[in-house]
């Protein structure tokens, strides 16, 4: 015997296809990570991922990314209840290289060698920007003969050969001072020892003066003199103007100092008187 027909009513609803997954793999790290699904219509999202990565967006991104976030995420999309199979991608974050830490000989004088320098970092190309359209690729670069143009901040950033990561910048302020220019040195030579001896250097403007000379002579006065001068006060004096630390070239004035004359007293004897003789030499 054959009973009544029983029936029911089946829906299969379709499964979602698998979500291409993407990235912008390799990043550096401190960027931003960007995951990507494909757009299925009316699917939600479910993203997995290493160091305990859950998200529901289609488009994920994960800022100031670090090394512990490469490996493979998943994603799958869900559509009435049907879940897709997994899509994964494969993702790599590389170490980005630290600061490099910048330096100088800051202040130097117009003229002079300034050298830039920075730390040790292996494995990377160092890239240096500064004032007057400088550029160097060296680790510790110099420029020679610097003038006041090259005053300003330098900075240095490194680029790790493997991975192209590049780190954030290291700076240093660098001033350069001008060489005051050579004083025009004087006297009023030749003197007689006894006499006073002047000595003179032209104006700069801010300079402090630096004199030396025979017999152990120095002095820091623009024009110095000396007094009761001797033989031994002949020969080469040399002044130099100091500004903001900076010296100039020396320039020379040669001095004579001259003796004074012996005078040598004699006598005769004479018909009428006494006659003194004077000798001069």
């Amino acid at each position: 015997c054959t009973g009544p027909v029983g029936t029911t009513d089946v829906i299969i609803n379709q499964t979602p296809d698998v979500p291409v997954a993407g990235s912008n793999s390799p990043v550096c790290s401190g960027q931003t990570l960007s995951l990507s699904a494909s757009t299925i219509a009316g699917a939600s999202y479910s993203w997995l991922g290493p160091n305990g990565f859950i998200d529901n967006s289609q488009n994920p991104t994960i800022a100031s990314v670090t090394t512990v976030a490469s490996g493979t995420y998943s994603v799958s999309a869900t559509v009435n209840g049907c879940t897709s199979f997994i899509g994964n991608v494969i993702v790599t974050v590389n170490q980005t290289p630290s600061v490099p830490t910048a330096g100088s000989n800051s202040p130097v004088c117009s003229g002079q060698t300034l050298l830039l320098t920075t730390n040790q970092i292996t494995e990377v190309i160092y890239s240096w920007l500064g004032p007057n359209g400088f550029t160097d690729n060296s680790q510790n670069p110099t420029i020679a003969n610097v003038t006041t143009a090259s005053s300003g901040t330098y900075s240095v950033t490194v680029t790790a050969i493997m991975s192209g990561c590049i780190s954030s910048t290291g700076t240093v302020a660098v001033t350069v001072n001008q060489t005051p220019s050579v004083p025009i040195a004087g006297s009023n030579n030749p003197v007689c020892s006894g006499q006073t001896l002047s000595l003179t250097a032209g104006t700069i403007t801010g300079a402090t003066y630096s004199w030396s000379g025979p017999n152990v002579f120095t002095s820091v006065l623009q024009n110095p003199t000396i007094t009761e001068v001797t033989n031994a006060a002949s020969g080469t004096y040399l002044v130099m103007a100091i500004v903001n630390g900076c010296t100039s070239p020396a320039e020379i004035v040669t001095v004579i100092v001259n003796s004074l004359p012996d005078i040598i007293v004699t006598s005769a004897p004479a018909i009428k008187g006494l006659f003194i003789y004077f000798t001069i030499r």
